[in-house]
């Protein structure tokens, strides 16, 4: 993959240092969500899911933009109109997007999927930005349009939450990357995490995956650990097996074979149990921001 590390240590995408990309990010999405805000409310239209806006960032600043520590990139915002819309329809007001993505610095997550991606998480655990391959983001810019009917039709989707495509190009390199909501946060410990397919062919996590300190697991491992399954209350059964059959359908009319279920397990009692064993000495996490705005939860279909 384009995912390295240097020799001090600090983790290269395409030969750009991750802190380098951070930045990066950050001054292009504060230009670009500031620049869109002045612009008027309008219906997206068919043409918006193709629009890609580029400006220059020059190193010792420009009358748009300001001067960095970073070499010259030039910072690509893809379908402006139809993200914006796309936000507004998740409840998220541009100034806390702006809020959360640019007012402190972006944290690296240091366990990555298989994918070779860079991750990184906001401060207030709100969103996550995830480097895509070219073709990845070809791809989202194909289901854009499809996209937005489904959420217009079906706005309690369990499928992801898009809230944005940029590039930051630099030294020749393309760097893509898209802003996602964060759908297990960290302030919710999960116990148990599955990824589930509905099958059973290699459906069982690795023995290094199972050594990690929070490690994934899969089909088998679920009919394993838990051969009752889960229980939930009728209602929220109904929904949430209405809601899979829809999204399903969707991914079916996208031809997109290779989709999982996320599950995160947070058990109460347990939780409990820690917090009292733990006692007084949990100080670390108070500062964080109280008010969690909770984007990554979704009620169902009723």
């Amino acid at each position: 993959g384009h995912r390295s590390v240097d020799a001090s240590g600090e983790t290269t995408y395409k030969k750009t240092t991750s802190s380098t990309l951070k930045g990066a990010i950050q001054l292009g999405i504060g230009y670009t969500v500031g620049n869109l805000s002045s612009k008027p409310e309008r219906d997206v239209l068919m043409q918006d899911f193709y629009v890609v806006e580029s400006i220059f960032f020059p190193s010792e600043g420009s009358n748009l933009t300001p001067a960095h520590h970073y070499a010259d990139f030039r910072f690509k915002t893809y379908a402006p109109v139809a993200f914006r819309y796309f936000r507004e329809l998740f409840g998220i007001r541009p100034d806390d997007y702006l809020y959360s993505l640019c007012n402190e610095p972006l944290i690296e997550l240091s366990n990555p999927g298989a994918s070779g991606s860079l991750f990184y998480v906001t401060s207030d655990d709100e969103f996550i930005i995830k480097t895509v391959m070219h073709k990845e983001a070809e791809f989202l810019q194909k289901l854009l349009p499809g996209y937005y009917m489904n959420l217009n039709q079906n706005p309690r989707t369990l499928l992801p939450k898009f809230y944005g495509l940029y590039c930051v190009q630099s030294g020749g390199k393309n760097i893509r990357v898209v802003v996602m909501n964060n759908i297990l946060p960290r302030v919710v410990k999960m116990h148990l995490k599955f990824d589930l397919k509905g099958s059973t062919y290699k459906r069982r996590a690795s023995k290094k995956e199972k050594e990690k300190s929070s490690p994934t697991y899969k089909d088998l491992d679920f009919i394993q650990d838990m051969p009752e399954g889960l229980m939930l209350d009728a209602d929220t059964f109904s929904a949430l097996v209405k809601t899979l059959q829809r999204d399903c359908l969707v991914l079916e009319s996208f031809k997109i074979m290779d989709y999982s279920l996320l599950l995160g397990v947070h058990n109460i009692d347990q939780h409990e149990r820690e917090q009292l064993s733990e006692g007084a000495h949990s100080t670390s996490d108070e500062k964080r921001p109280v008010g969690q705005k909770a984007l990554y939860s979704t009620a169902m279909e009723s």
